[in-house]
Parts: structure tokens; sequence; C-alpha cells
């Protein structure tokens, strides 16, 4: 492959290599030099501008969250708003550079823009027009420059994601463990972007099934074996399949899950010492499965007494019994003492994703200062970071979030991606295909990411939570690889008949190339600057506000930098009231429900907060006291010592006009990109 590699680095039209092996390290200066290029550009359009946009409702969300953690310095994983990364990253720029939309969405705005020079890892696996055309596709695709100027966290989940593949693939071409120990930091910062992160390692280990059918078994399965018809294993898969094996198939721990109780932990450890019993057949030549299983047994006894650790438990049992079988299958064989050799590095890059992983999402607030005083507190805290976030997501992303139905979902999604990757897709297609089917054979890298990119189109409408177009992220980057290769194809068959001075050739090329590019660039200047929240945006979601709120929030800033003696913001009417204002101190913000009057019932409405968004996010930046009424009466109560800012529905403006008597000035707002037409009521004479 080396050869192949740095024929591939000096001439453009040599094929690149596709099997492991030791690279060249020699560097491509211009390549490089074009990449790095591009990922400048890309930081550039991420960064022009980059508050200009109204907060959507989830960055409006996401930033009270962080400034509510800023100022109680207590932060607890929940699900609903997704991982962590986001959140600590953001509390730090807030201290440093203060809130604001375009520092919220400065993390995103700066991984997308570097999100091109990930191309680079790529080089001894793709042509160098490839690794152009891979870093231009990250740098100007409309979705990938929409959401990397959006404080949400799929652009990172994604890019992390990409970034831990290509690193993986470095690790392939180099054998050095440099790039193992990088990719699972890499990847443990998907994992703690968004919980999504485990569905890319689902659509890994489904494009890589994939990858294994059509490499290996396809050529080597019969079905005829010798002497009477029967589906015959490789001869070397038969060899290991053993009584030791058919145990392990019987007593795993997902058959265990099935068992109630307290018998779930007993017949785990019986499996451990049954697998422990059954070690005999692993011939004694200096592997390390007998200590890996005597470990596993203990760890699981001392989870078993120290408390209820039924998750960690079956981690452990899962790991134990795949190591002991992964032993069995490659015992004696090459890939055996490959594995052999490498067992080190596995271990500590595991040590390295679990670290960085517990380090995120431990919890923050008095428990963690405590540590000092009573250090045996960091098993619990690691526990609820750990085993605590996988229940919590599990029981929202795998319950109610999955009652819906199919078919509405894959309608929107596949919409949203001719809107905001139509150039990606339609190439990434033709890519993988033209790419599979030339006389060399697929490569596996482009291989990969096809079915990976085809994999999520199947997937997210099932996993996803509400119409979000930010979910096209995660097609759009996979899918670059295969456009990338058919991107460049025409490339090379446009400079080829410019050679062979075909001019009818030479003018499809210019048009299909010149339509891609304009077609791409077209609609992320649109979607991005010109109409970043119009209707029409294929890419904004329906809680992006329909109009800019500058000029309102200048005169609310105004208007109650004197304000003392009441709240600064009184919302009124029942889609903006709430019975306990306090409920929003830390999210979620949820109804309250209990007994009273031997009934359990309703007790305060507190989730019409939801509705004021982005609201709360502005408000809480200028630190403003907020008050509700829910109809006419509080409402006259409350302006007995009236507020500077009164916040209503339009449907109630004549109301409140009436009620306040003049002396406010009235700005109307949009609070969805479809309407939600709000009025706030400022005082003129206040601040002025």
């Amino acid at each position: 492959m080396a050869d192949a590699a740095a024929a591939s680095a000096e001439d453009d039209d040599a094929d690149p290599g596709f099997d492991s092996g030791a690279g060249s390290e020699s560097t491509d200066r211009p390549l490089l030099g074009a990449v790095a290029a591009l990922s400048l550009g890309a930081l550039a359009l991420r960064l022009l501008d980059l508050g200009a946009r109204t907060a959507h409702w989830d960055e409006g969300r996401h930033g009270y969250a962080v400034l509510r953690y800023g100022a109680t310095g207590v932060w607890e994983y929940r699900p609903i708003l997704h991982g962590p990364l986001l959140a600590h990253a953001n509390e730090l720029l807030f201290g440093l550079l203060g809130p604001s939309d375009a520092v919220a969405r400065l993390l995103p705005a700066l991984v997308g823009g570097l999100l091109p020079l990930s191309a680079w890892l790529f080089r001894e696996r793709l042509r160098r027009s490839e690794v152009v055309a891979l870093a231009a596709l990250l740098a100007v695709n409309p979705a990938l420059l929409y959401y990397s100027r959006f404080a949400r966290s799929d652009l990172l989940v994604a890019a992390f994601a990409f970034v831990t593949v290509g690193l993986l693939v470095r690790l392939l071409d180099t054998r050095q463990p440099g790039y193992l120990y990088a990719a699972s930091v890499a990847f443990a910062l998907a994992v703690a972007s968004k919980e999504n992160a485990l569905v890319y390692l689902a659509c890994w280990l489904g494009a890589g099934a994939l990858l294994v059918d059509h490499r290996l078994f396809w050529k080597r399965w019969t079905l005829v074996g010798d002497g009477d018809s029967r589906l015959a294993a490789p001869g070397w898969l038969r060899e290991r399949v053993d009584e030791a094996v058919v145990l392990f198939a019987v007593l795993n721990p997902l058959v265990v899950a099935l068992v109630p109780g307290v018998g779930r932990v007993v017949a785990i450890v019986l499996l451990l010492v049954s697998l422990r019993c059954a070690l005999w057949v692993v011939p004694n030549d200096g592997e390390a499965f007998p200590a890996i299983v005597g470990f596993g047994v203990a760890a699981v006894s001392v989870l078993v007494f120290v408390g209820d650790a039924i998750v960690a438990t079956y981690a452990v049992a899962w790991l134990v019994a795949a190591a002991y079988v992964l032993g069995v299958l490659l015992r004696g064989s090459e890939a055996g003492r490959t594995l052999g050799l490498w067992r080190g590095p596995v271990v500590l890059a595991g040590a390295v994703f679990t670290l960085v992983v517990a380090a995120l999402y431990l919890p923050r607030g008095a428990e963690l200062g405590a540590l000092a005083g009573d250090p045996l507190l960091l098993a619990d805290l690691v526990e609820a970071a750990l085993f605590g976030s996988w229940t919590a997501a599990s029981d929202l992303w795998f319950g109610s979030v999955q009652d819906q139905s199919i078919l509405p979902y894959t309608i929107f999604f596949v919409r949203t991606l001719l809107a905001g990757a139509a150039v990606t897709c339609i190439f990434g297609v033709a890519g993988f295909l033209l790419d599979r089917y030339r006389d060399a054979g697929a490569r596996d890298l482009v291989a990969f990411c096809g079915y990976w990119g085809l994999a999520s189109v199947v997937v997210y409408p099932v996993v996803m939570y509400g119409t979000g177009p930010w979910h096209a992220v995660h097609v759009a980057v996979p899918l670059a690889v295969p456009a990338a290769v058919a991107l460049s194809l025409v490339y090379r068959w446009g400079r080829d008949a410019v050679t062979d001075r075909r001019a009818v050739s030479v003018a499809l090329a210019v048009l299909v190339l010149s339509g891609a590019v304009g077609t791409a660039v077209g609609v992320a200047v649109t979607t991005s600057y010109h109409a970043p929240a119009s209707p029409d945006n294929g890419l904004a979601q329906t809680g992006q506000p329909g109009t800019k709120f500058d000029t309102a929030l200048a005169h609310v800033s105004a208007a109650t930098a004197g304000h003392d003696g009441g709240p600064d913001v009184l919302y009124y009417g029942a889609y903006f009231a709430m019975d306990d204002e306090s409920a929003a101190d830390s999210l979620p913000v949820t109804d309250e429900y209990g007994w009273r009057n031997d009934t359990y019932r309703q007790l305060a409405r507190n989730e019409a907060w939801y509705n004021r968004l982005p609201l709360p996010w502005y408000f809480e930046q200028q630190g403003l006291v907020t008050a509700s009424a829910r109809n006419a009466t509080a409402l006259r109560a409350a302006l007995e010592s009236p507020p500077p800012v009164v916040v209503t529905r339009a449907t109630h403006r004549d109301t409140v006009a009436r009620e306040l008597g003049g002396g406010y000035e009235q700005y109307e707002l949009q609070l969805t990109v479809n309407g939600t037409d709000t009025v706030i009521f400022v005082n003129a004479s206040t601040g002025r």
C-alpha cells in the first residue's frame, strides 16, 4: 500500500491503496495547503456575522440553562438538553467573553470550520483530487454550514465521529498507537456531545458487517458442503466453534437480562464462572484471557455487593465474555497474534475514553465540592456520570420518544436532505455505485462511508424526536466521502477531455461541476445569510423566530436599567403564564402534580415557560426578574405597581394596552418561523 499511496501523492490518476498496511509518511505540501485553505475559508464563513440570527427556541433553552449553570455552579445531565460538552464549553466561554448568540455558537462554528481538515486523514485512501473535493464538501455543504452557526450539538457529534473514523483509518495505515488514543478521545467527545453517538456506533457496526460480507464471507462461503447439501462455514470458523462457544451463546447476558430480579446477577456470575472453567480449550501460550476472566468475576462480585449496579454488571459481563470468545476464535492466527500485541494500547485507549466521558458527565455541584472531604463519594459520582446518564437517556429515547409514526418523519427527512444536502446526497450515491463497480473493486473506505450514510437515512427517521432539520448533518458528513469520489471522477473526465480536445465532454464536465458548486454555494448563502429565518428555508426549524429582536431588546435593556422594587417583566395570558416562576430556576421546567383533597391532580401549570422561548435567554442575560398574570384580574393586580416590560400574545394587545393606560411603546415579534405573534410593551419613560 505504501507504494500505491506514494504514487497517489505524485499522480492523481494513480489508484490509492485500500488494504491496511504501513503507509508513507511523506508530506504532500500542495495537497495539505489546499485542504488548509479550504478549512480557513470554512472558518471565515462560519464566523461571519455569527450572532445576526435571533436565537432558535432550542438555542434559547440551552443558553438559559448554561446561564443558570454559571450562576449556581450546579449541573446535572438531562437527556432532553443533550450531552454536557457544549454546556461546559459555553459556561467557560460566557465567563470569558460574556453571554451572547455569537459566543453560544462559537464552539460549533470552530469545530465546523476545522472539519475540512479531517480530509487530510484519508490521504492514503483517496486520490489527491478526492481529498480536495472532500474538504470542499465539508466546507460549503449548506446543512453543515447552517448548523455550524447554531448552538446545538448535532454538528459536534457528527464532526467528532467523522474524525474518529479518520484517526482509525490512519491507525490502519501507520500502525502507530497514538492514532488509537486520539480516536478514543475523539469518540469520547462525540459521546459527550449528544446521545446519538450510539447511533453512529450502530451504523458503523452495520457498515462493517456489510464490508465483511462482501470482502470475506461472500467469496468463502459455499452452498454445498463435502458430500452433503448444507450451508458450510469457512474452515477456520468451524475449527473454533466448540462446546465452550455454544455455552456462551446459551448463557449470554442478553438472555440473562430476561430473568427478573436477583437471579439476573446470580446468572451472570455463573456465566463467568462457567467461562472460566471452560478455558481449558484456550492454549496457554501467553494469552491473558484467564486473567481477564478472573478480573471480570472479581469485578462483578464487588459490584453485586456494593449496591445496585445491574448496568455495570452487564457491561463487565459483556467485556469478559467477548474477550473470551474473541480469544477462542482468533487463537493461533495472525489476527490473534496482532491482537495480543495491541492488548495494551487497546486497554489504555478504553481507559482514556472512559475517563474523558466520566469527567464530562460528572455532576457539578455540592457533591463534587465535597470530594476533598470524602473521596469515597467519587464512586457514586462516576456511577451517576456513566450509568445514571445511560439510564436517563434510554428511558427517554427508547420510551415515549419512540411512540411515533415513521412515514411522516421519513418524508420530512428526505425533504430536508434535498433542501440542505442535495449535492452531497446525489453525488454520494453516484460515487458509491461508481466505486463499487469499478474494475479494481470497491475501496473499503468509500464502501464503508456509503453504507454508513445510507444507514443513517433509514435510521434517523426512526430515532429523531420531532421534525429537526439538523439531523441532515448526520447523513451529509459520511456521504461526503463517496460524493468526493464522484466529483473527482467528473473532474478527471473533464481534464482528460481537455487533453484529448473533446469539446463536448469538456462542456459536460464543466456543466456538471459548475452546477454542483453553484447549487451548493447558492443554497448555503441563501439558507445561512440571506434568509436564515424564512419559512421558505428548508433548514429553519419551526422554533426559529421569524423576526429580529435587537430593537426591542435594546429598549427593554434601557427601560429596566434603573428599575427596582418589583418584577422587571410581566408575562400576560395563559399561553405564557406560570403558577410558580421559581420552577425555571433550573431546567427542565415541569408541571406539578400531587394529592389534594384525596385527589391526584395538577397543582401548578409551569410548562408554559417553554412558550416564552427564546425570550428567557435574552432576559436572563440582563438579569431581569419575571412574573406572570394568567387572566385580566391578575393583570390588574400586577399593574398596581406597573413593571417596565409586559409581554403578551398579539391577541391580547388591546386588553393590555387598555389596562396600562398609555406611556408604553409596542414592539411586535414572531417567536416562531410561522408566527406566534407576540407584543412587548416597554415603558417609554423609564431609562431614557
